[in-house]
């Protein structure tokens, strides 16, 4: 079973690809650049895919929900389609406003870049969604363990603790960690998203395909908004 997980880090992009025989992985400015030229049909990514200008999306609300207060957190509001293009935060945050009656955080709106180029290649691909899927490494970490995580992502123990639910699932995890670990320097890809992107190329490993909200409404360009993870 090929399966991809891709996150955003300081670099670009980091995609890690699990395949018969092992896994390849890749560190690169473009998402293109980290898309292997037959996408399987299991293909994550860790960032906003449909866009509402309209309403707050569901599945935001209900990974927070899922996650409680300790990791809610994690789940940063997503912009509204509409300020994709805006020329600075100030005109980012009115747009957004404007749209979804609420403003737009600091920290969404340095994932506008990304979360742009992620829906402008949505876009080129006939809008097929299976060409990749929306999904939130903590949550699917909370569905890989069966209940709540009891530590951060950032620190050694949140580390340690995630780092030995993908080892459950694929002992070769610890080793591609590792590689990746010596191979890239923390200031371009920090080490939780290593384990965020193998998180999402794991997954698959953990049971059946579900999703938040389990029908997904679409945006206005027809792209589902879903959070997806196995359990």
């Amino acid at each position: 079973m090929r399966s991809l997980g891709i996150d955003g880090c300081r670099a670009g992009w980091i995609g890690i690809l699990r395949e018969k025989g092992g896994f390849r992985w890749r560190v690169a400015a473009a998402l293109d650049d980290v898309l292997p030229p037959q996408i399987p049909r299991l293909a994550f990514i860790d960032m906003p895919i449909g866009l509402s200008n309209r309403e707050p999306r569901s599945c935001d609300r209900l990974a927070r929900s899922t996650l409680g207060r300790q990791f809610s957190s994690s789940v940063f509001p997503c912009p509204a389609r509409r300020a994709l293009d805006a020329a600075n935060y100030e005109e980012a945050n009115r747009l957004n406003r404007a749209a979804l009656d609420a403003g737009l955080s600091k920290q969404s709106f340095f994932l506008l870049p990304k979360i742009r180029e992620v829906d402008r290649w949505l876009l080129t691909q006939a809008k097929n969604p299976k060409q990749l899927r929306e999904a939130h490494p903590e949550v699917a970490f909370m569905a890989i363990k069966g209940a709540s995580l009891t530590h951060k992502k950032k620190t050694q123990e949140g580390f340690d603790e995630r780092l030995s639910l993908l080892a459950a699932l694929d002992p070769a995890a610890e080793d591609l960690v590792r590689e990746i670990g010596h191979a890239t320097r923390r200031k371009d890809v920090a080490p939780d998203d290593v384990l965020d992107a193998l998180c999402l190329a794991l997954m698959p490993l953990n049971g059946e395909l579900q999703s938040l909200p389990t029908r997904p409404p679409r945006d206005e360009e027809g792209l589902p908004m879903a959070i997806h993870f196995y359990s």
